[in-house]
């Protein structure tokens, strides 16, 4: 990914490894975001850690102090995102300033019988996607041609919900680099030739990464996201993946549409959290509350 970040407009990818005995011991990529330059940049910037570090001696505390030292003069905070289960790193982060928040999400085991993970669906999601199946809505792989269509759907599904989304070089780059290994895919979702709702995923070790989903105004009563997710599932399972991740499902307690579309999925709950440490308190705040106002006004 350090090559789809540096490609992509506002981000810059941070590379970090330390070595032992001539050979890498511990490896850590972030991505710093900014929406913008100048003041918006300043005070939007924060530092993303998804699934890592990773190390093989299992002390990453050095390895994050020096990334601290990087992000540090360049973000409010810093937020690592975690893949797995990290509660025996807690006392480690919490020792570097980091403070645990919870954070759900669904995975899907995709080595089960196709029969399982159907009668895992809600009564009401199994029902949707025979509905959107009996109108006829088709499920087509995209290539590099869709991303512009499929960008405008997920910018328009994000401004809806006032979510800052990422510039769509971050699409466009991902698709040159990481399509050749066949890493990225785009699904769509037709009713004959109008583009009603899309998916890109990106694929890793046997695990498909439900990465970014938009549908346009077609959408609506189509049951396209439900039929579209059922339909990556099912691809998956055909070829040969392991799991399926569905990205996140907000916090717990919290109202949160995506998560409830996800959680009628059925799929494992898990709540592997995120660490997060503020490096600059006032202009966190500052921009926090700016971006609340900015979501609320839509």
């Amino acid at each position: 990914m350090r090559d789809v970040f540096d490609a992509t407009r506002n981000y810059e990818a941070v590379v970090i490894a330390t070595e032992k005995n001539g050979e890498i011991n511990d490896l850590l990529l972030a991505s710093i975001i900014k929406e913008g330059g100048g003041i918006k940049g300043s005070f939007s910037s924060r530092a993303i850690v998804t699934g890592g570090p990773v190390s093989k001696g299992g002390d990453f505390k050095e390895i994050v102090k020096a990334f601290d030292e990087i992000a540090a003069p360049k973000s409010l905070y810093a937020q690592f995102r975690n893949l797995n289960d990290m509660s025996a790193s807690h006392q480690v982060f919490e020792g570097l300033g980091y403070a645990f928040e919870q954070h759900l999400n669904y995975i899907h085991d995709l080595k089960r019988p196709l029969s399982e993970i159907w009668a895992g669906f809600s009564d009401g999601r199994r029902k949707g996607i025979k509905k959107a199946e009996a109108r006829g809505l088709e499920i087509r792989e995209g290539d590099k041609g869709d991303i512009d269509n499929l960008y405008e759907l997920v910018s328009s599904t994000y401004e809806e919900v006032g979510i800052p989304l990422a510039d769509k070089s971050l699409f466009t780059s991902a698709w040159r680099v990481m399509k050749p290994s066949n890493m990225v895919r785009l699904f769509l979702a037709f009713q004959g030739e109008e583009l009603l709702a899309g998916r890109i995923i990106l694929t890793y070790h046997g695990m498909i990464h439900d990465w970014y989903a938009g549908s346009g105004p077609g959408a609506k009563g189509q049951n396209a996201n439900e039929l579209l997710v059922w339909s990556v599932m099912k691809w998956g399972s055909e070829s040969g993946f392991r799991l399926f991740d569905f990205g996140g499902a907000g916090k717990p307690g919290e109202k949160y549409g995506p998560g409830e579309f996800k959680r009628r999925f059925g799929g494992t709950l898990t709540n592997f959290g995120r660490f997060e440490k503020v490096y600059h308190p006032v202009k966190h705040f500052v921009g926090r509350k700016g971006y609340e106002v900015l979501r609320r006004l839509g």
